[in-house]
């Protein structure tokens, strides 16, 4: 719960600040948001903010374009069967669509093909271009791939069928023989843009088919660039600019029908809407099956395939859902299997490969590790799946230095994609491990956060918020900004959602209020309830309801400089308790310990706690776990004291009720001892059970009172048997140590189990003033 993400923050030349904010009329914060993007000048930040059409490059540059566009003109002019190639993803389809739309407009004669992800799998597929070609395609256009796909590309130019490759994945040292190979990096290409995506690489190649930009396309190009998250900088932030604009006035019934039913009016669509809500659905029905029916959904010109479709589209969004909710449920239940690995890494063969990647992801923000997720094909002895990192490490060389062992494996920084034999996989997880080793050193892996700016009181404005809007689309190479609030109190917060794992809360400084909102964070909520001192990064917005446009801030992360110690009273005790590794875990009951002892995971450490000895030193960074209770409040008070620089889990397990059950009345006493007077002997065995009928109180209670008697020298015990002595002198109940003890424990439970937290808050601070106290959970 508790983040140990590393903040940077940037550092400006206030001075730079200062002249550039008056020349532009704009604010520091916003100017220092410019100088992180490089705009150092007012005519910079006027040409950014201000995208137009002159950002749109010659499609021309693009290498083998002219031969290309000459090559499906032919093809149109000679009536001949063109086939677009395309790919299961947002981008694949938008990219599809894009080409048949602009061969269409054209004249062309042209139909579609969309691999399936499980069948014919990504890319130029041999058994795929055949039977095209045996249906009487007669020119083969590939978008968002092809690049990579030499076999069925020369098995198709060996049958007499030309192929025109669209691409913008990662070149290969050789490239397939294709008949033209359109590629923004290509390496005799001279594009002055090398990062569009495919969708982008389609809408060039339409440009340069129709001799001028196609309106109608630019939306769907702009949805395939946001959903394949590639650089929004030069000639993508144009399209995403221009797209969103024309995305609010679509006439497509399509995207007008998965929009309505996604609850989303196109006039408060922006690059965030895209990329969380519509294109999530888009890729879902890839990653479960056939993908063509996207292509139909978005070029249908009838209302009613348009709802149908739009319906379809979406309930595979919720199956995919509930797969990724499945999977990673299954995945964090494991995970105290793998605390000491570097990069975790985890296989299952009931794991659906269209969804891995999401899992990864979810997986390693959770745990800030760099995360594979794989499944396992038991028949073919075969292994795949998908991998993320987080920022600041290096995934992809991490896991090529193992690529010895892999079948296949391609990918980026941030995330790759890989295939190995399952007899390998031991081998593998072994392996990367080291790899990581190396690249980190000795450091822990840690996921870094870029703080763009600070912002307080009266700058946390709406204005602000207006003028940041001014650096959107937001999306890779233009993040949105990060921004830290410091030394925050909680006013208010509470869980949120149908399924309560949201936070909201209200946050304050100086009397200056915000609002707060975090998205899959409903473990914050104890955290803020104990209302700490907090430093919180994210994101700035303006959240409007019923006319009142009011800042609020996105949560992303949170720090404390303070020692914490978080209230786990109501959770339990079982196995799962015991399997942290960086854990200490303290013990005041004897009986307790030696019943969880054996189960405390190696790595970590122990102690049971005694008067009469130290209490164990425990390296810093560890986390302390304070099992149960003591007998008396100090003993506890003294363990807090003593781990106050380190993090506590308060579990406080009191197995015995005694504050529930309180202390027997004298009246009971009194008639316990009038009725052992009458009987003389008891048998406790055999007669214990009347008294328990006779007091109405539980065995526990009656074996209390029989101690209290006993220890008065009232009664003796031997050999199973109690017996009144005669005469005993008078002594009072109170004064025994055993009634004096039950006094201890029920005040400690009062204190420490039944409290409320506030309650037990005061009690701590109280007493160890050097600590702030949080209440928390995992």
């Amino acid at each position: 719960m508790l983040s140990n993400t590393r903040w940077k923050t940037r550092e400006f030349d206030e001075s730079n600040v200062a002249k550039l904010a008056e020349e532009t009329n704009r604010s520091k914060t916003f100017v220092r948001l410019c100088l992180s993007r490089g705009l150092d000048t007012k005519a910079a930040i006027e040409n950014f903010t201000e995208p137009t059409a002159e950002w749109f490059h010659d499609p021309f540059l693009l290498f083998d374009m002219e031969k290309s566009v000459e090559r499906i003109q032919q093809a149109i002019a000679e009536n001949e069967l063109i086939t677009v190639y395309g790919d299961y993803d947002a981008d694949g389809v938008t990219s599809t669509v894009i080409m048949l739309e602009a061969i269409e407009m054209s004249g062309g004669r042209v139909n579609y093909f969309i691999p399936n992800r499980f069948k014919e799998g990504y890319g130029p597929n041999v058994e795929a271009f055949e039977q095209m070609i045996n249906e009487g395609t007669q020119l083969i256009i590939t978008v968002d791939n092809g690049i990579a796909g030499h076999e069925a590309i020369e098995k198709a130019q060996n049958l007499g069928v030309d192929v025109i490759v669209t691409d913008h994945h990662e070149c290969p040292a050789e490239l397939p023989k294709a008949f033209s190979i359109v590629h923004p990096k290509h390496p005799d290409g001279q594009y002055p843009f090398k990062d569009l995506a495919g969708a982008g690489v389609s809408l060039k190649v339409a440009q340069a088919l129709l001799g001028e930009m196609p309106q109608e396309l630019i939306e769907l190009a702009m949805i395939g660039t946001v959903a394949d998250l590639v650089s929004l900088t030069d000639e993508n932030r144009a399209l995403v600019y221009f797209g969103l604009k024309l995305i609010r006035q679509t006439d497509r019934l399509g995207l007008l029908a998965l929009l309505m039913k996604s609850s989303l009016k196109p006039e408060d669509i922006d690059e965030e809407a895209i990329g969380f809500k519509l294109s999530p659905p888009i890729n879902a029905v890839g990653r479960l099956g056939d993908a063509s029916m996207v292509v139909e959904l978005l070029k249908t010109f009838d209302e009613n395939e348009a709802e149908k479709l739009s319906e379809i589209v979406l309930q595979k969004n919720e199956e995919r859902k509930e797969l990724v909710e499945s999977i990673t449920s299954q995945a964090m239940a494991e995970l105290t299997n793998y605390n000491g690995d570097k990069v975790v890494v985890m296989k299952n063969p009931d794991w659906h490969e269209g969804v891995l990647g999401i899992v990864a992801s979810r997986i390693a923000e959770k745990v800030s590790k760099p995360t594979l997720i794989l499944t396992e094909n038991l028949e073919e002895n075969k292994i795949k799946g998908s991998g993320r990192s987080i920022p600041g490490f290096n995934l992809y060389d991490c896991v090529n230095q193992t690529k010895e062992l892999l079948s296949s494996f391609g990918g980026h920084e941030m995330a790759c994609g890989l295939s190995l034999k399952s007899s390998d996989f031991d081998t593998f997880r072994q392996e990367i491990n080291l790899s990581a080793e190396r690249l980190a050193g000795e450091e822990t892996i840690v996921k870094e956060l870029e703080i763009d700016s600070t912002a307080e009181g009266e700058e946390l404005s709406v204005k602000l918020v207006e003028e940041i809007a001014l650096l959107r689309p937001f999306g890779q190479d233009n993040k949105k900004p990060v921004f830290k609030l410091s030394d925050m109190k909680t006013v208010q917060s509470r869980v949120i959602g149908a399924n309560q794992n949201h936070f909201k809360a209200v946050l304050a400084k100086a009397g200056k209020e915000i609002d707060m909102i975090a998205f899959n964070a409903s473990d914050w909520n104890p955290v803020f309830t104990s209302q700490p001192q907090l430093d919180v990064a994210g994101y700035l917005d303006i959240n409007e309801w019923n006319g009142n446009r009011k800042v609020q801030l996105q949560g992303i992360d949170f720090k404390t400089n303070t020692p914490v110690i978080i209230d786990k009273r109501k959770s339990g005790l079982n196995s799962a308790v015991f399997q942290q590794e960086n854990a200490h875990y303290l013990f005041f009951s004897e009986k307790n310990y030696k019943k969880w002892e054996a189960a405390i995971i190696e790595g970590a450490t122990s102690q049971l706690y005694s008067k009469d000895s130290s209490i164990d030193p425990v390296m810093d960074g560890k986390t302390i776990y304070i099992i149960d209770i003591p007998d008396e409040t100090t003993d506890f008070f003294n363990v807090i004291e003593e781990f106050k620089n380190q993090e506590i889990y308060l579990f406080l397990y009191a197995p015995h009720d005694y504050y529930f059950k309180g202390m027997p009345k004298r009246e009971t006493f009194t008639r316990l001892y009038k009725w052992l007077l009458k009987k003389q002997e008891i048998n406790l065995k055999k007669d214990t059970r009347e008294i328990i009928s006779l007091l109405k109180v539980d065995k526990e209670i009656v074996k209390f009172m029989l101690m209290v008697f006993l220890e008065n020298e009232f009664v003796t015990i031997e050999d199973g048997k109690l017996s009144v002595v005669e005469n005993p002198g008078k002594k009072s109940l109170e004064h025994t140590k055993t009634y004096k003890r039950r006094l201890n424990q029920i005040e400690v439970e009062e204190k420490l189990v039944y409290s409320s937290f506030n309650e037990l808050l005061a009690a701590l601070k109280n007493k160890t003033s050097d600590s702030v106290i949080h209440n928390g959970g995992l």
